[in-house]
């Protein structure tokens, strides 16, 4: 068993090759429980366990949200396809409940991270693990604020773990937001190793990455640019070297220099990520071990698929026809390819399979400090041979710089490459709402969309509950 951070209540051992071992108390405090250094890392991987953690509201929802709204994924039959069609046809309302479940997924976060933060300093054990231990709350205290961001804009930010239900937090304003997020990264990058001490831990490079991302979805250009460097300088990372990109996603290759930070699942209930029997076409065979199969169906919109060059390999991780259990072969037609970039993980068995997901990885780094570089310059030969050294990668051909007459020219090219290289990665949605075309191609595809709807509303059961809340402009 590889090595996990998940635990599944709020205490729970270090992760290990051994099944977790639950300490039961009657009531948790601080007389009887912040007082080891067992009990910093319990609380720590507690923490770890809901950013980390996959699943249900993982795959489900923030994938559907990321890709389902754009032009890479629609969803057809199956009980998921109730849930999914507000989202692909831009009919969502403040009810629906994916954005309650992500509110309370990352707010549960959050807090599990200000815990640590507020109790683990005054535990008496090494000095130098505390400092990390608390950088590392703060690395994922960041990160649930970042999902936040990206879905709802500013949102209230909560920075320990008392609190009340009379509290009424209002939102943050957004130079507020971005300024505390962009410290808290700067601030931990400084203090995280550039190795894990656990696969899958927050590391230096983890906390540059996902500064470099937060800058270049709020077009901070300059810190982008820097930022990506910083990153580059480490010599931490490097592009999965193999003769097939599509090697880089394999379960075999999964702890490679190109994953910076990663979300680990191992093929157990509650601990895998159940993708692969969602974008598996009906009756499909797998090669392994007998696993579910979803009436819920995954499909390629087949723009997107046919917009790739025949030559690139990233077109590879598609399925476009199989052999059925009973033998009668399928070719999957119009806007029915499915996306098998997360291969099949042979030995499991029922829905729950291992395969890690990058979170962030340095070709995204590399694309981003492009991006930057674009919109800072205009087209330069730096800029193409950062994309060249992915599209190198995928088997395709070097671009030229003299191919991109303006920075709107290449700055097209740039989200057309990152749509290639990063599909089923939870990352389309912000790409295209960061380049303006999210409400656009919405509208090209038939959906009545609004310029508002490039945020979603706050949940309506937050409203609700919490006066101050201002909800998010256009929505009722």
């Amino acid at each position: 068993m590889k090595k996990l951070l998940y635990i599944l209540l709020l205490l729970g051992a270090a992760a290990c090759d051994k099944p977790l071992e639950e300490e039961v108390y009657s009531s948790f405090g601080p007389n009887n429980f912040f007082k080891t250094a067992d009990d910093a890392e319990a609380l720590l991987n507690a923490a770890y366990a809901l950013e980390q953690k996959q699943g249900t509201d993982g795959f489900r929802n923030i994938l559907v949200m990321a890709e389902v709204t754009t032009d890479l994924l629609i969803i057809r039959e199956g009980g998921l396809r109730g849930l999914a069609q507000p989202l692909e046809d831009f009919t969502w309302n403040a009810s629906h409940e994916f954005f309650d479940v992500a509110w309370t997924r990352y707010y549960a976060a959050i807090y599990r991270a200000n815990l640590v933060i507020d109790n683990v300093p005054n535990i008496d054990f090494d000095e130098e693990r505390k400092k990390q231990i608390v950088a590392e709350a703060r690395f994922l205290r960041a990160s649930g604020y970042i999902s936040l961001y990206d879905l709802f804009g500013p949102t209230p930010l909560i920075t320990n773990s008392i609190s009340s239900s009379e509290d009424r937090p209002a939102r943050a304003g957004k130079e507020e937001f971005i300024k505390f997020v962009a410290d808290e990264l700067t601030a931990v990058a400084d203090i995280l190793p550039v190795t894990a001490k656990q696969y899958g831990r927050a590391t230096k490079g983890a906390a540059l990455a996902f500064l470099t991302k937060f800058y270049l979805n709020n077009k901070n250009w300059q810190k982008t640019n820097e930022t990506a460097q910083k990153v580059i300088d480490l010599n931490a990372y490097n592009l999965f070297n193999s003769a097939n990109r599509t090697d880089l996603f394999k379960l075999a290759n999964e702890k490679n220099s190109e994953f910076i930070y990663v979300r680990p699942h191992v093929a157990q209930p509650g601990l895998g990520t159940n993708y692969l029997p969602h974008a598996a076409p009906p009756n499909y065979k797998y090669k392994g071990a007998t696993k579910a199969n979803y009436a819920t169906q995954l499909k390629t919109l087949s723009g997107f698929y046919d917009s790739f060059d025949p030559k690139d390999q990233r077109r590879e991780a598609f399925l476009t026809e199989y052999d059925d259990l009973n033998g009668k072969h399928i070719v999957l037609g119009q806007d029915d390819k499915r996306s098998f970039k997360f291969e099949e993980d042979l030995p499991a068995t029922g829905a729950d399979l291992g395969n890690d997901f990058p979170v962030v990885r340095y070709a995204d780094i590399l694309l981003s400090k492009a991006e930057a570089l674009n919109e800072l310059e205009g087209p330069t030969q730096a800029a193409v041979e950062l994309i060249n050294q992915v599209r190198a990668k995928a088997g395709v051909a070097a671009l030229s710089v003299s191919a991109f007459v303006s920075k709107d020219a290449l700055r097209a090219h740039i989200l057309k490459e990152r749509g290639w290289e990063f599909f089923t990665e939870e990352l389309r949605r912000q790409d295209l709402v960061r380049h303006g075309k999210f409400i656009e191609l919405a509208k090209g595809r038939g959906k009545t969309a609004f310029d508002h709807q490039v945020l979603f509303p706050l949940p309506q059961s937050e409203i609700d509950r919490n006066p101050s809340l201002k909800q998010n402009e256009g929505y009722k």
